[in-house]
């Protein structure tokens, strides 16, 4: 089974204005609201993909309920711990030409919140697989982000966890050797995760090789329309992928690390599990809704995805 984490969910709402008037009373043409946060992304693309899985996160007040709810009626599989404080909301607005998000910050995790979640995690440890953990950290009351993610890990001694987080968060993990055994960073993630800037394609291939963060670890190196670099055990590989007419980009990475674990999961060999992972990042990108892939393009496209081993 895979184990999805998202310590911080959020609401989403997607405000379509156009155009934007700065200062000015701005009139929504459309709207639409999803459960979100990157972990429940890669729920949603699990599910789509028929693994078996379960969700973990935390959820609290209003927000928090309407999230279950919504993710009841999709039939999606979670074992959510109930906290006092608010889920946070997510907003987006959509102008045609770009996208401006408004993110909060999130709740506090209580103490006890942190023990319960902890006790949930253990109880089907052993079914574990594969485990992700996406996004951001909430505030947590009488610890660190750090140390919260530290006993989250520790759990996961047998499975294959994947770990997509802010490059601050994951250069920490990476320097203290935590059973971390693959990240999707994408290129500014990569590059501020190593102390560099405006890395080509071919640098970011000789970091791959040759840094030590990345000696015991598989990366997924996303590049947008470019593709991605991928490093995988003792390989490297370049993709690319086809050009499309990007609907909404938000939810692709997700949609990507869900391809991973899937294939993790399934023990596809390296190069379908790539042109997997791609393929759902892709579709995910022609979507309206967030964490959400089309399974008829998924299989179209992964026939359209170029591999080549370096």
């Amino acid at each position: 089974m895979i184990a999805t984490h998202t310590f911080n969910p959020s609401v989403d709402i997607t405000y379509s204005i156009e155009p934007i008037k700065v200062g000015d009373v701005n009139r929504v043409k459309d709207m639409i609201k999803n459960p979100g946060g990157k972990g429940i992304n890669v729920t949603k693309v699990l599910h789509i993909l028929g693994a078996d899985y379960c969700a973990y996160g935390y959820l609290g007040g209003s927000h928090g309920e309407w999230m279950k709810e919504a993710l009841e009626r999709q039939n999606i599989k979670t074992a959510f711990t109930s906290i006092q404080d608010e889920t946070r909301q997510s907003l987006a607005i959509n102008d045609g030409v770009s996208q401006t998000e408004v993110l909060e910050q999130g709740p506090t995790i209580l103490k006890q919140e942190q023990e319960s979640y902890l006790e949930t995690a253990k109880s089907h440890i052993s079914e574990i697989t594969v485990a992700t953990i996406s996004g951001s950290s909430p505030h947590l009351d009488e610890t660190t982000k750090y140390a919260h993610m530290k006993r989250v890990l520790e759990l996961y001694t047998e499975s294959y966890n994947i770990v997509d987080t802010n490059a601050k968060e994951l250069k920490e993990l990476l320097e203290q050797q935590l059973p971390v055994h693959c990240i999707k960073p994408n290129q500014s993630e990569f590059e501020t995760l190593i102390d560099e800037t405006n890395l080509s394609i071919e640098e970011c291939v000789k970091m791959l090789k040759s840094h030590p963060f990345f000696r015991n670890i598989d990366v997924f190196l996303t590049l947008g329309g470019d593709g991605a670099v991928i490093k995988w055990k003792d390989e490297v590989y370049r993709a690319t992928i086809p050009r499309k007419e990007i609907v909404n980009p938000v939810g692709s990475g997700d949609s990507t690390v869900a391809g991973i674990a899937y294939g993790v999961h399934e023990k596809l060999d390296p190069e379908s599990m790539i042109r997997l992972a791609l393929a759902c990042g892709t579709s995910n990108a022609l979507q309206t809704q967030t964490g959400h892939i089309d399974m008829k393009q998924v299989e179209t496209i992964k026939k359209e995805v170029e591999v080549e081993r370096l």
